[in-house]
């Protein structure tokens, strides 16, 4: 595996949850700030890319999406982020187009 990865499914949870904190486990909002937010910062603070293992999850919620992978765009901004993160999937290629088009870069 890359030096600066970050595999959902093992490093999080199998089950992400909704938007906050506040609503449930594996939020959205604990992923960007316990994991996804500092593993970006590293990655870009050492050059290097960022890779996002998608895989062994069950399911995504959007808002668990957009709370989390919206969030780093918006703060971060959008294009930066999208040259830096390397989305790795064999089952979820509807999610990197989704988090691209649909809260990154929207029409």
């Amino acid at each position: 595996m890359e030096k600066y990865s970050i595999n959902i499914a093992s490093d999080f949870s199998d089950k992400p949850g909704g938007r906050w904190k506040s609503l449930g486990s594996n939020s959205g909002e604990l992923f960007y700030e316990t994991i996804l937010l500092p593993k970006f910062e590293q990655a870009i603070a050492c050059h290097e890319l960022l890779y996002i293992y998608l895989d062994g999850v069950k399911s995504y919620p959007n808002s668990f999406l957009d709370q989390s992978f919206g969030e780093l765009g918006r703060v971060k901004g959008a294009q930066v982020v999208c040259d830096k993160i390397i989305f790795k999937t064999q089952s979820f290629n509807w999610i990197v187009s989704y988090i691209k088009d649909e809260i990154w870069f929207k029409k």
